[in-house]
């Protein structure tokens, strides 16, 4: 959903800043909707074909945490 609060702020400073010029207060409002409706729906999108996990899948287990520490830190050891 598109935030008009944050629009109208926006337009409000443009038109502060244009000293009440119309037009570009308009187009560069309207451009910051269409990317703001744009981001919205790349999210909903990506929410579509990627959904949550499960609410009871497991979480993964001490073993396997403390075997990709020891792999980063091997990484970052040989770096120096």
């Amino acid at each position: 959903m598109l935030d008009y609060q944050f629009l109208g702020g926006v337009a409000l400073v443009l038109a502060v800043v244009t000293r009440g010029s119309i037009l570009p207060v308009v187009v560069v409002t309207a451009l910051i909707a269409a990317l703001m409706y744009l981001c919205e729906a790349v999210a909903r999108r990506y929410r579509r074909r990627h959904p949550a996990p499960a609410p009871g899948s497991p979480a993964p287990s001490d073993t396997e945490l403390s075997r990709w520490m020891s792999a980063i830190d091997r990484v970052l050891r040989s770096a120096d």
